[in-house]
């Protein structure tokens, strides 16, 4: 029959190739987006982003705030705390700043970056988040990741004499 339509029983899925969440030049939006599909943004965007795609920030996009995606192209401007699960591709017109984690990183020539770069994901567990941390939560972390004194290195040098052990944490 001519304009009929098959369909599929059963649970579909969606791929984040499937499709592509647009935000165009000229439009600003504040708040949380969360998304299967890849999303390219050419306007402003502020706020939180989930995706399970890729990320594109097109050359007069500029995205602000804590995101989290598979992939991400950069050819305008992302701020804040960026995790990317695996590669952050900044292009010579390219502004990153924050806090950023990727599992691979290309740079062009001319793109600038300022801010904190790690390979690797986070490690929530060690952070402090701002709306709970106490005083004593902030000083507990800190003596936690503390940098031995000369004098402890010393004490645990000469107690390691002969030894193949490897330095233990004060």
């Amino acid at each position: 029959m001519i304009g009929s339509m098959k369909r599929s029983k059963g649970a579909s899925t969606i791929s984040p190739d499937s499709g592509i969440n647009r935000i165009v030049e000229g439009t600003i939006i504040e708040g949380t987006i969360t998304s299967d599909s890849n999303l390219r943004i050419d306007g402003v965007f502020i706020g939180e982003l989930i995706t399970k795609g890729r990320l594109v920030v097109g050359p007069n996009g500029k995205v602000t705030g804590s995101v989290n995606c598979l992939c991400c192209d950069v050819e305008g401007t992302l701020e804040g705390e960026i995790t990317v699960l695996e590669l952050l591709a900044m292009k010579k017109s390219a502004t990153v700043q924050g806090d950023l984690y990727y599992g691979q990183l290309s740079v062009e020539a001319g793109a600038k970056a300022l801010g904190t770069f790690r390979m690797g994901v986070p490690n929530k567990k060690n952070k402090i988040s701002e709306k709970t941390a106490t005083k004593a939560d902030a000083i507990a972390s800190l003596k936690s990741s503390r940098i031995p004194s000369d004098d402890e290195i010393r004490s645990n040098e000469n107690n390691q004499i002969g030894s193949k052990s490897e330095f233990s944490k004060a």
